[in-house]
């Protein structure tokens, strides 16, 4: 072969590993949504995204009307969604305690007792959360 022919050959290879390394990534979606405690916006406490399956997990504090948006895009899947505490910023001195809501039923705050689920798809997903008292 021919030098101008074996740099043509090697940018090809080149290319194609490129290519197909770049297709590796799984498909992604964003997530928004409300948070209602029966029917009612709630927003005393972060919802968390857990895909039992892969362990990928996303997480955000509720904002006021129980709105939320995760920060970045998650694969695409099924999670369990349940409630934590919400951020506390560190300050100087005492750490203050997690308040957990007592007025929440207690399954909505443990991924594994929680019975909401999530799907997540390619794309943008706008999600409810609603959690019911008995």
């Amino acid at each position: 072969m021919n030098l101008p022919t074996t740099m043509l050959c090697t940018g090809l290879a080149f290319l194609t590993t490129i290519s197909i390394g770049c297709s590796d990534s799984p498909p992604e979606g964003t997530v928004e949504g409300t948070v209602t405690l029966n029917g009612k916006p709630y927003d005393d406490a972060a919802v968390m995204f857990l895909d039992s399956t892969t362990g990928q997990a996303a997480g955000t504090d509720i904002q006021d009307g129980g709105q939320f948006v995760l920060k970045d895009p998650v694969p695409t899947g099924t999670y369990s969604v349940y409630l934590a505490p919400r951020t506390v910023p560190m300050e100087e001195g005492s750490p203050e305690a997690v308040k957990i809501d007592e007025s929440v039923p207690e399954k909505y705050w443990n991924e594994a007792s929680t019975d909401i689920e999530a799907i997540v798809n390619e794309g943008e997903n706008s999600v409810t959360i609603e959690l019911k008292k008995s």
